[in-house]
């Protein structure tokens, strides 16, 4: 409780905002989904009603526990309720359904997707007196690879239960066989996102990166000169992946060797005095680092 606790107040509220927009969901988008099985047999609509209450009953979990293995698990859930909500909205009839299930839809995916949902769920990782702070993810991946990876965890592991749940057995069998072990990978891809972050420690600020970093490295408060808004010519070391939005320049007293990644096997060590890094939220983070001694610059 004391680690929820000590997050930012705009922060808890997304994430109960989240899940009271996920709660409702049975009533935004289960009478939805209920008119758009209409023409369904029922033996297929019956099992994929039980498989849309667990699926639920997992996401509401996911989201109650914020972890970063739950906050994929909450993103990807919740972005899937969209092509969901479409499907069922051209299936039925009712345009009152369709339409307060599509607002639910976007609603809950919006919540969800919000920056400070992220931090919350990372810290919930964090343990003594720490504070954890997401990085934006790189922008060639945010680009390329989140929604094509989204969307094979989404097709990988329903199109073959739905096939077996339509009595198709090959195709059935076939789409599972394929699918799920490829929705697995692309979750993992998901996931190790959630693995790029900054750790606010009693000595100073870790950066844990693997993206940029072979290892988190640990920059001591006395050695901090200060941490700011980047100067769109300044010189010092990328380290944000081509994240997009505003980055913060960390100043330092003296020269640091950083092992930085410069292939999938391959490192190389550079002397720095001066990075960029990219957190969701860099007014939240700026506000913890003067808390905590930090000169803001």
């Amino acid at each position: 409780m004391l680690k929820r606790l000590r997050g930012s107040t705009s922060a808890q509220r997304l994430c109960w905002l989240a899940t009271g927009l996920w709660i409702a969901q049975p009533f935004l988008l289960g009478p939805l989904l209920s008119d758009g099985l209409g023409g369904a047999s029922d033996s297929f609509g019956g099992i994929v009603t039980l498989a849309s209450w667990l699926l639920w009953l997992a996401i509401l979990i996911s989201l109650a526990a914020r972890l970063p293995v739950t906050l994929a698990v909450a993103r990807i859930g919740a972005a899937g309720t969209l092509p969901v909500t479409v499907w069922a909205a051209i299936e039925s009839q009712d345009t009152t359904l369709a339409g307060s299930g599509i607002v639910g839809s976007v609603a809950v995916t919006a919540a969800v997707l919000a920056p400070g949902v992220a931090d919350s769920f990372i810290d919930g990782a964090s343990y003594g007196d720490e504070r954890r702070f997401a990085l934006r993810p790189p922008g060639p991946v945010l680009v390329v690879l989140v929604v094509p990876a989204w969307a094979v965890v989404i097709l990988g592991s329903t199109v073959g239960p739905i096939l077996l749940a339509d009595q198709r057995w090959l195709a059935g069998a076939v789409a599972t066989v394929v699918g799920v072990p490829l929705a697995a990978l692309a979750f993992h891809a998901l996931y190790r996102l959630t693995g790029r972050f900054i750790v606010f420690v009693p000595n100073g600020l870790v950066l844990h990166d693997r993206t940029v970093l072979r290892e988190p490295v640990l920059f001591a408060r006395r050695e901090i000169v200060g941490l700011g808004p980047a100067d769109a010519d300044t010189s010092a070391t990328d380290l944000t992946a081509s994240a997009l939005g505003l980055a913060l320049e960390l100043k330092l007293r003296t020269t640091v060797t950083l092992p930085l990644v410069t292939g999938r096997k391959s490192t190389h060590e550079r002397q720095v005095r001066s990075l960029l890094i990219s957190p969701s939220r860099p007014a939240d983070v700026m506000r913890s680092a003067e808390r905590r001694g930090i000169n803001i610059a």
